[in-house]
């Protein structure tokens, strides 16, 4: 199953938000903490197998109730199945409305069905066996980390069985439990108590002696219990006998049921298997007629396209003269070819630039003779700036400075004239200055204008500085003849090879079988016909004795046909395929006779009463409640009687040796009772423990072995061949390049996590052709360093063929090596 779209309505931060997962198997989700990336993984485990609201406990999810508390909790998860249909699980929770764990609707392209169509696709896992498998989070680290090497060495082992987290704690609470009852070398336990408070007792009762007193009374009373008790068994066994036998017809039920379906298709068809046979046999005959006339019409029409080819095989001998012609002069335009083409490449050679121009046409070529007279001359020297225009704005300023000064000190007049001269000038120079930067100007935009031209000249044409116009365009045109010259020869070539082709064409039709174009093939090829039109001559001596023959073979395919259709109107069919139809039917029947033959012989005393249980099937539903109760109770009253009997056979016991040791009996006894019930709470416990255990070895022992092997290829790609090879014994090793053995405690937390890792991944790796979901990696690699980090690149390219992996990390570093671009989270955001 490949994970195709996560679409969330509401569920955690997350609101009305759609992921597009068809991008290929491989990818990263990334972002900082807190940014949502494990909440998505909740919300894939949690969508397929149920919410984990309020009073639901996990090791790896929480309530991820919308934070803005909207009415819909939830979303939809689209798969793709191996297969090639689509489904989508939509999961909805609303407060107080259905269970906890949400609605799911399963819909398999486009239509509603049932979950069990979806989940028997992935064999009814349930979420603890798929966060155990599929879903890899610190929280999962942290806890592989703590284990001791017995513990860890289990887990390890029993990886892969459903549940086997939970299945370990629970066996090792049962061997607590027996522990806690009895030890071999113990004195504190209760039943190492009781042993030796047995012990002493014995030989107290044994040590005591003394007469007997009202042991008849109880022997009486004995008798009396026995009866009781003997009734009581005996009502107990008439009601598990009536248990049993209406538990039996019960069970017989749907064997009633489909005896009665079988006898409803049973239905009456008229088969002759004689006369199946003989129509049967005519049916071949017939067809073997048709072969023999089919293959003899296909010899005749052979012999007539063999004539018609001597036809025209003589017609094509007849071209042969001029076939010769037209290879020579084949082989005169071949040389010509040559010619030419060496001298357009003197041409190429005496003037390079004509390169350039051979692709222009005579309009194109007077275009360019037109536009290259029309160019302009380069430009001149641009104008020099004249000195005046500075000079006379100095000496204006100057002038302006001195006339102020006298202005102000000395002469009114005086400074009047020196200023008025100073402002004067100053015009001047502007005026000036103005002048020559226009002129500037001017002479600058023509040279652009030159320059542009020449330019656009060279870009058009890719013809650049000084060049000889009229000896290159006398040279285009010699080339242009040349050409011409080329094209004609090619021309006949063509013509001379297509007159050839058409030779060679008849020829190949003639002699069945392709001939190539080429004079010497096809002068072959004349060859093979004369050698071919006198063996045709032979054949058709044949043709009149296979006339004859067809003849004769037409008549008796005549004959045997009116005989088949005969028999097929007998058996009143339209077909022998009709007739084989009616056969299968008879076959069909026959069977369907001989199992309700059966079922009726194995049912045969019960049908009575399974006729009426048909009819009320809930009346045997509560005659077994009823009847369960009653045995129930009856078995009470048994073990209450058997009690009784037992301590009056105590009683007695202690009364046949002496009254003396009566209490000391009677205390024996006691705890006697005692022991037996704590020994039958130490080996349930016992039993139980063992019990687990050895479902676990059943669940682990055939894929182990298989799993063990990729483990430890898993392990050298993710340690980069530091660590080779993976040993369980009685301890768990690992195995240096160096041949150094390991214990796991000795190793390091991020080589302990990747061993880990490379156990869970192979485990995946063995079910994925019969669970195949999406691996969920949440964090996983924040003790992995920048060298651990490139070899789980490779590790998950590698398991990305056969299992789609999402990566859910805020680790830059590892998204740069993936070269995958990622869906990216923002913390903060409303949608993230």
């Amino acid at each position: 199953m490949k994970l195709t779209k996560i679409k969330i309505i509401n569920f955690g931060q997350f609101s009305n938000f759609t992921f597009d997962l068809t991008a290929g198997d491989l990818t990263v989700f990334f972002g900082a903490n807190e940014a949502g990336k494990s909440t998505i993984v909740a919300f894939v485990k949690q969508v397929m197998f149920g919410f984990h609201l309020a009073k639901h406990s996990s090791d790896f999810f929480e309530d991820y109730q919308p934070l803005a508390r909207v009415s819909t909790m939830g979303g939809s998860l689209f798969f793709a199945s191996e297969t090639g249909d689509d489904f989508e699980l939509e999961r909805l929770y609303a407060s107080g409305k259905g269970s906890k764990l949400g609605t799911l609707t399963v819909k398999r392209n486009g239509q509603v069905v049932p979950e069990a169509v979806f989940f028997d696709q992935i064999k009814n896992i349930d979420g603890d066996f798929y966060a155990d498998s599929f879903i890899f989070n610190q929280d999962m680290l942290a806890k592989v980390f703590k284990l001791q090497q017995t513990d860890l060495l289990e887990r390890i082992y029993y990886l892969g069985a459903s549940n086997s987290d939970q299945l370990i704690d629970l066996r090792a609470d049962f061997a607590k439990k027996a522990s806690a009852l009895f030890k071999k070398s113990g004195t504190n336990p209760p039943l190492n108590r009781l042993l030796k408070q047995l012990k002493a007792e014995e030989e107290e009762v044994n040590e005591s002696a003394g007469e007997f007193t009202d042991y008849q009374e109880l022997a009486a009373k004995l008798q009396e219990q026995k009866k009781l008790l003997a009734k009581l068994e005996s009502e107990l066994a008439d009601l598990q006998k009536k248990y049993k036998r209406i538990d039996h017809l019960k069970k017989l039920l749907p064997t009633y049921r489909k005896l009665t379906d079988l006898k409803g298709q049973v239905e009456q068809v008229n088969f002759d298997p004689d006369h199946f046979q003989t129509t049967q046999t005519v049916a071949l005959q017939v067809e073997s007629l048709r072969e023999d006339k089919r293959q003899l019409q296909t010899k005749l029409d052979r012999f007539g396209q063999e004539r018609a080819g001597d036809t025209q095989a003589e017609n094509l001998l007849q071209k042969k003269p001029e076939l010769l012609q037209w290879q020579a002069e084949y082989r005169t335009c071949r040389e010509q070819e040559q010619q030419i083409e060496q001298e357009k490449q003197q041409l190429l050679t005496l003037e390079p630039a004509l390169a350039k121009i051979i692709h222009l046409d005579q309009a194109a070529i007077i275009d360019l003779q037109r536009e290259y007279q029309e160019l302009p001359q380069k430009a001149a020297t641009p104008v020099p700036q004249s000195n005046i225009s500075p000079i006379m704005l100095l000496a204006g300023g100057a002038l302006v400075v001195v006339g102020l000064v006298l202005l102000a000190a000395v002469s009114k007049v005086g400074g009047a004239i020196v200023l008025a001269t100073g402002i004067a000038s100053l015009a001047y120079g502007l005026a000036r200055q103005k002048q020559d930067q226009e002129s500037i100007n001017d002479q600058q935009a023509k040279q652009k204008k030159v320059a542009a031209r020449r330019a656009t000249f060279t870009a058009k044409y890719g013809l650049e500085g000084d060049f000889d116009l009229h000896n290159l365009v006398n040279q285009w045109r010699q080339y242009q003849l040349q050409e011409q010259k080329q094209q004609h020869n090619r021309q006949r070539e063509k013509d001379l090879l297509d007159q050839l082709n058409k030779v060679a064409i008849a020829t190949g039709h003639v002699l069945h079988q392709p001939v190539t174009n080429d004079f010497a093939a096809v002068l072959t090829a004349f060859e093979q016909l004369e050698q071919q039109q006198v063996k045709d001559r032979r054949q058709l001596e044949q043709q009149a004795s296979l006339h004859s023959n067809l003849q004769q073979t037409t008549a008796k395919l005549h004959d045997a046909g009116l005989k088949l259709k005969a028999a097929l109107a007998q058996a009143q069919v339209e077909s022998m395929a009709d007739y084989q139809k009616l056969q299968s039917k008879q076959q069909d029947q026959a069977a369907l006779s001989t199992k309700i033959a059966i079922m009726s012989a194995t049912l045969n005393d019960d049908l009575p009463q399974l006729t009426q249980l048909q009819q009320h099937p809930e009346q045997a539903t509560n005659q077994l409640v009823d009847l369960a109760k009653s045995i129930a109770d009856h078995q009470t009253k048994v073990r209450s009687q058997q009690d009784k009997i037992a301590e009056i056979k105590v009683k007695m016991n202690n009364l046949a040796n002496s009254t003396a040791v009566f209490a000391a009996q009677q205390t024996l006894a006691n705890t006697k009772t005692k022991f037996q019930n704590l020994s039958a709470d130490y080996l349930a416990n016992l039993v139980a423990a063992r019990w687990i255990e050895r479902a676990l070895d059943l669940a682990s022992n055939e894929r182990f072995p298989k799993m063990l092997a990729a483990a430890k290829e898993y392990l050298r790609l993710l340690t980069n061949n530091r660590y080779n090879s993976i040993e369980i014994a009685q301890k768990l090793t690992v195995t240096r390049a160096d041949g150094k053995k390991i214990k796991v405690q000795y190793l390091s937390r991020g080589t302990s996590e990747q061993l880990y890792f490379a156990l869970k991944l192979a485990f995946v790796q063995q079910i994925k052709n019969q669970i195949n979901l999406p691996v969920l990696i949440d964090d996983s690699f924040v003790d992995f360093d920048d060298q651990r980090t490139d070899q789980i690149k490779q590790l998950l390219e590698q398991v990305a063929t056969s299992n789609q992996v999402l990566i859910f990390t805020a680790q830059a570093s590892l998204v740069d090596k993936l070269q995958l671009q990622p869906l990216t989270f923002t913390k903060g955001t409303k949608n993230v």
